[in-house]
């Protein structure tokens, strides 16, 4: 059937002004240089070099151990937060991730489990890292992306081979990427008759009885496995009954279900009001403000 004038005319307008079915590479560019705030002349130039960097340094854990830190420069910076801005944070996660989402909050996480028999939590081994670059390109391939605006996301995102602890993206993306992950871990939990949730790389479980399937854990650890991820060796699971006062990702639930501080916590912050008290500077009244807040979210909870 021949086409009117008109009807030529608004399939033209509608192949200039609206974006095809399979979006071209063309139309895959413009979208990137608008999620990263750049136009599309300087996405070629986004690569790792002088401007885009990372600078490494490392930070002592509370149990004596380091964390190796990536900072990114302030250009490769920019560019993870308009990233995160404007299109990871709209992408849909798991109802199990309980961190790395605006009002996410480790109380938040605890207050899942409040009111139950037996809780188990388990720590994933340097969960950034070895959140591999293949699993990070499945998601952007399976979200559509393709060809050099690919490439540009992967040199964005990854950092040899993995997420780098550090980047504005990564704690999102981790959620993005392990929706399989907590979808496979959520269904073993509910056949074990379990709650679960994942707040970055401490997974939580509880009960209302008093006891867990005996294969329950050697389940859930085969399962990281296959997704990447290690239990952290020095830890490994931890069982609580409610009558133990259990920490869930460093929070103590009561007897009474009530969100409290731990002694260590609290003794912690006590010294750090002390030191405020004699030095008076910015890193130590920093420090303190960090702990207060985390002291009166716990009262709000």
């Amino acid at each position: 059937m021949i086409k009117s004038p008109l009807h030529q005319w608004i399939d033209h307008a509608r192949r200039i002004l609206l974006p095809p079915t399979e979006p071209s590479d063309v139309w895959q560019e413009y979208r990137l240089a608008r999620h990263l705030g750049l136009s599309t002349r300087e996405l070629a130039d986004v690569r790792l070099g002088p401007r885009y960097h990372y600078r490494p340094f490392k930070i002592q854990k509370p149990d004596g151990r380091e964390r190796r830190i990536l900072a990114p420069s302030p250009a490769l910076k920019k560019l993870h937060r308009q990233l995160l801005t404007n299109y990871l944070s709209t992408r849909p996660i798991h109802p199990a991730a309980a961190a790395f989402f605006p009002g996410a909050s480790i109380a938040g996480n605890a207050r899942r489990h409040t009111g139950q028999a037996l809780i188990a939590t388990v720590d994933l081994a340097d969960f950034f890292e070895t959140t591999s670059a293949d699993r990070v390109r499945a998601f952007f391939v399976k979200d559509g992306w393709r060809g050099e605006s690919l490439s540009t996301l992967m040199r964005v995102c990854v950092y040899r081979g993995g997420l780098p602890q550090g980047a504005p993206t990564s704690p999102c993306l981790s959620n993005l990427v392990n929706v399989e992950l907590d979808d496979a871990v959520s269904e073993i939990a509910r056949r074990a008759g379990a709650r679960y949730t994942r707040y970055g790389d401490d997974l939580t479980f509880s009960w209302r009885q008093d006891s867990a399937p005996g294969d329950f854990a050697p389940m859930v650890t085969d399962c990281v496995r296959y997704f990447g991820y290690e239990s952290q060796p020095r830890k490994g699971w931890a069982w609580r009954t409610k009558a133990d006062a259990p920490q869930v990702t460093g929070v103590v639930i009561g007897p009474d279900g009530r969100l409290q501080a731990s002694e260590k916590v609290r003794k912690e912050a006590r010294r750090i009001w002390w030191q405020w008290v004699w030095k008076g500077d910015e890193e130590t009244e920093s420090r303190l403000r960090g702990y207060e807040g985390f002291l009166k979210m716990l009262d709000e909870e």
